[in-house]
């Protein structure tokens, strides 16, 4: 799990709703909305339930692009707040930014009273990779669809369809928009993401990229393996990927090494 995840979960903990009723009905009113949204804008559309860390991703067109399915429609449950499916399609250095908006979008609203909440959203525009393994652009939106019986964030609706604007752009656009009086937030991750890493972590990486096991690391650093392999968990978490080769290529494109 990466390190903004946990941050997102750990916000999703403090809401406890455990210690409340929820009436699963509202899942259903979720998931149905969902669906409809998926099949009328061709894209992807998930409802995360953050009491139970589960999400229920319904797919149309999109999905077949992004190799999800073969058939027009798709549904199904992870037993995750992630959609991993879908956010291993996503650029990883546009992943990274994603994290960050969700987790400005979500202590925002989390300061919020009751059914405002619902009144915000977060957008961006991040890339996606199809089945012959190129990028393209698609609209990515967050919000709130269902409160607890105490007003905290309970069911979450995201969605991605496929961009007007497919023209290149380092930039994901992120944004947070209050519906009801029209105001926008607009973000920039650009710094904090230059300094996502550490110097350590920066060499490390660097040394990984000429091919260096953990072992030459340790002695080239003069620390003792157990503190690189260390570092190279911690790159990995930061970097919302899977293992050091991936980490190496989302750092490289996003100029941090």
């Amino acid at each position: 799990m990466d390190i903004l995840r946990k941050e997102l979960n750990q916000i999703y903990a403090e809401q406890h709703l455990r210690d409340e009723f929820l009436d699963t009905a509202y899942v259903e009113v979720a998931k149905s909305i969902a669906a409809t949204l998926s099949e009328t804008t061709g894209g992807c559309a998930v409802i995360t339930d953050a009491c139970y860390d589960k999400c229920y991703i319904h797919s149309a067109e999109l999905g077949t692009l992004i190799g999800l399915t073969k058939e027009k429609k798709l549904y199904y449950e992870e037993n995750s707040s992630d959609e991993d499916a879908i956010y291993n399609c996503l650029h990883p250095e546009d992943l990274v930014e994603k994290r960050m908006l969700e987790y400005e979008f979500f202590k925002i609203v989390n300061s919020i009273r009751g059914d405002e909440k619902k009144h915000f959203k977060a957008t961006c525009r991040i890339r996606m990779r199809n089945t012959n393994n190129d990028y393209f652009f698609v609209e990515n939106s967050t919000q709130i669809v269902s409160l607890s019986p105490a007003g905290r964030m309970w069911l979450i609706l995201c969605c991605y369809c496929l961009s007007p604007d497919q023209k290149e752009n380092n930039d994901i656009f992120p944004r947070i928009i209050n519906n009801r009086s029209g105001e926008i937030i607009t973000l920039s991750f650009k710094e904090k993401k230059q300094h996502i890493l550490t110097k350590r972590e920066k060499e490390i990486l660097n040394l990984i990229k000429e091919g260096k096991a953990s072992k030459n690391i340790a002695d080239i650093l003069e620390i003792s393996v157990h503190t690189v392999n260390r570092h190279r968990q911690n790159i990995i978490e930061k970097l919302s990927v899977g293992n050091s080769i991936e980490a190496v290529c989302a750092a490289t494109s996003m100029g941090l090494l």
